[in-house]
């Protein structure tokens, strides 16, 4: 429970740097070029491909569609989105990394999507191998089949706890869908059996076809299920209940945290946008970033939020570093703790600290990555 509180604690920090993009550089940027001035470049001379990491009509897909439509129109080419599964976002992010890094490749995940992959054994990599753009969060929702005999969440916990047998569909193995989902067992105190899937909208799939009972995710993921009545949200890990317009009639999913304040811990986790190699040139980074902080500002881009239930969060620069760095601490060392980490292999081998360990930078291998243009 101690660990929980300062986990929680935590998030209430990461918060506070989303104030937006940009945020003071370091003093050890000596970057040269043309950042200051992006249309001095050439750049882009032909159209841009993102990679989502996760399955078709989740919100790491239609995010990066949003963002990628709008920043599109703003540097004149077209932005195409293909959808690239598995080893939870490390198939797409080494798809991205073993392509020039020359700014027609990028990433569309989730902020703690890279954080993970070194203490899974998955990639090489981490989120300091990235420029991050995040656009949007939201939170999770604990949801059932619209035709299952639960209709609320405390008749689920109720059967969980009879019948630990009950199946429920996470987002992959060793996914942040499957640490806060055991992590929500284990603050109530219950076992659960799981099975990984490709991203959340593929778990709800199969929830709606039987194969689980029960799932959890980002409510952007599966809004339009709950609208259809294909699914039923029983909860919301926020502070505020959750309206749905559902076919089958209007309710209300109600707040978990009233009945389970514990759960506040599990807030503040999803942040979506898009990434590009560190190493791509500054120029055009520059271009990147002033096309995204182009396209959250937009009425369009307010409007996809509001119709797929995410609030917009913009963060680029030094603010989605420490986010990133950060969410790695508590990502890591959650899927070290619920023993979902590769044998023999605990962040601490990365340098990465605990959460309640943490100061940014660090370290001197954060301190010394490659600064914002």
């Amino acid at each position: 429970m101690k660990r929980l509180l300062t986990l929680f604690l935590a998030l209430v920090m990461i918060a506070g740097c989303l104030a937006g993009c940009g945020g003071e550089q370091s003093a050890n940027n000596d970057q040269s070029g043309d950042a200051n001035n992006p249309e001095a470049i050439d750049w882009p001379k032909k159209d841009i491909e993102i990679a989502a990491a996760y399955t078709a009509g989740g919100t790491a897909d239609t995010c990066a569609r949003a963002l990628g439509a709008i920043m599109g129109e703003y540097l004149g080419v077209n932005i195409n989105v293909v959808n690239v599964t598995g080893g939870s976002g490390s198939i797409a992010a080494m798809q991205v990394d073993g392509k020039p890094h020359d700014g027609y490749s990028w990433l569309g995940d989730v902020a703690h999507t890279a954080s993970g992959f070194r203490v899974m054994e998955y990639a090489d990599m981490s989120w300091e191998d990235w420029y991050g753009f995040y656009g949007a969060t939201a939170p999770y929702v604990l949801f059932v089949a619209g035709n299952s005999p639960y209709t609320t969440y405390q008749e689920l916990f109720d059967a969980i706890a009879a019948d630990s047998s009950i199946k429920w569909g996470n987002a992959g193995f060793g996914s942040i869908n499957q640490l806060t989902g055991q992590l929500m067992l284990d603050t109530l105190g219950l076992k659960g059996t799981t099975v990984p899937y490709s991203g959340g909208r593929e778990a709800a799939v199969k929830v709606i076809a039987g194969e689980v009972v029960w799932s959890w995710c980002g409510i952007s993921d599966i809004m339009d299920l709950a609208v259809s009545g294909d699914i039923r949200i029983l909860g919301v890990c926020d502070a505020d209940p959750l309206h749905v317009e559902a076919a089958s009639g209007a309710y209300d999913a109600p707040s978990m945290l009233t009945d389970y304040p514990e759960m506040e811990t599990l807030e503040g986790l999803l942040y979506w946008g898009i990434r590009v190699p560190r190493d791509t040139p500054t120029e055009v980074v520059a271009k990147i970033q002033e096309a995204f902080e182009y396209a959250v500002a937009t009425d369009e881009f307010k409007e996809y939020c509001d119709s797929n239930s995410l609030t917009p969060s913009p963060a680029c620069g030094l603010e989605s570093d420490e986010m990133c760095a950060r969410l790695e601490s508590i990502y890591a060392w959650g899927l070290y703790d619920q023993n979902l980490a590769a044998d023999g292999v605990s962040p601490e081998d990365f340098g990465i600290p605990r959460i309640e360990d943490f100061t940014y930078p660090t370290n001197d291998r954060i301190a010394a990555i490659t600064p914002w243009p």
